[in-house]
């Protein structure tokens, strides 16, 4: 199989928490790919798939198997009358795609502009942010099947999105699959009162006064999701915050997390030595590395329970837990 390095996930991981990791190897073709499960399954050893690490707190315990990272970069553009089709390799960072379509004048992903993390990443939680969410775009992907040890490929309607949820995510799924390209349907952008890399420019304007860059101070992004209420809750809510923010969203209302946090006073509290962001209170924050997981979860625990103490609302954790 070659080469596999030992790390640990603190490394991997923008959030800087997690163990050691007994094998570790980087992967770029179908071929690899065959070889380093191959290795696994021969050996008895768990497989944990990792893209980015900006989506994940990782246990401190050590982790006795493979961790695999693709890191295939390719990408086509194909074009039709109606739209084009841009296929990329997952190894390719989230960030850098959006870029390209931008560039191409494409449209469909701008608004997810800045969000950090690894294409092969982005169906595992749907990614979303401004209105746009990659189900609306994603056409079809390609994968491994681990159990078979198969490639499979996945439509859009196979995916099974929801709001930052996908098949993926699902128990019977989790980790059961190595993303190793997407294809997105974009269309060309004709407003020509306003281009796509003004908006572009705008996202990673306001991304970057409200959001904490991971290289700064390490994160996981929006640590928790925007809970989802019925229209009795939704009124509740309004009747004692005339400035909170409610959305229609499939027949229901989506309630932002960070007001709810915020409001119940952990905006820039810290807990042990990690901390809610002074910028916004969706994010938790591990400055300097010097957490540990547990001090992570101790501090979500904690806002978690406050929300449901105030609000009578449950916050769940878009971001997951690795290795518990």
């Amino acid at each position: 199989m070659g080469k596999t390095n030992s790390t640990s996930f603190k490394e991997l991981t923008t959030l800087k928490v997690g163990g050691n990791i007994k094998y570790f190897r980087e992967v770029s073709s179908k071929k690899e790919i065959v070889e380093v499960v191959n290795f696994a399954k021969k050996n008895n050893l768990s497989i944990f798939i990792i893209g980015g690490g900006s989506d994940i707190a990782v246990n401190d315990k050590n982790f006795d198997g493979l961790v695999i990272k693709y890191v295939g970069n390719k990408s086509q553009i194909t074009n039709h009358k109606s739209h084009v089709l841009i296929s990329v390799e997952a190894g390719i960072v989230w960030d850098d795609l959006v870029k390209l379509a931008v560039e191409r004048n494409l449209q469909g992903i701008e608004c997810l502009s800045g969000i950090p993390g690894s294409v092969g990443a982005s169906p595992i939680q749907n990614i979303g942010a401004y209105g746009q969410e990659l189900s609306e775009t994603l056409d079809r992907l390609t994968a491994y099947d681990i159990t078979n040890q198969k490639f499979i490929d996945f439509s859009n309607k196979d995916c099974k999105f929801g709001y930052r949820e996908s098949i993926f995510k699902q128990k019977d799924y989790w980790q059961k699959f190595i993303i190793i390209n997407i294809t997105l349907k974009l269309k060309r952008y004709e407003d020509n009162d306003l281009s796509l890399q003004t908006i572009r420019d705008e996202i990673l304007r306001v991304r970057g006064e409200k959001l904490v860059n991971p290289d700064d101070i390490p994160n996981a992004g929006s640590f928790f999701k925007n809970p989802i209420v019925y229209l009795s809750k939704k009124v509740e809510l309004e009747e004692k915050y005339s400035d909170i923010k409610i959305y229609p969203f499939q027949g229901k209302y989506k309630v932002f997390a960070g007001f709810l946090i915020e409001k119940a006073g952990w905006k820039g509290k810290s807990l042990g030595p990690v901390k809610v962001s002074e910028k916004h209170a969706l994010v938790l924050t591990n400055p300097g590395g010097k957490g540990t997981f547990s001090d992570i979860k101790n501090l979500a625990d904690a806002i978690i329970k406050d929300v449901q103490d105030k609000f009578g609302i449950i916050l769940e954790p878009e971001v997951q837990y690795i290795n518990l």
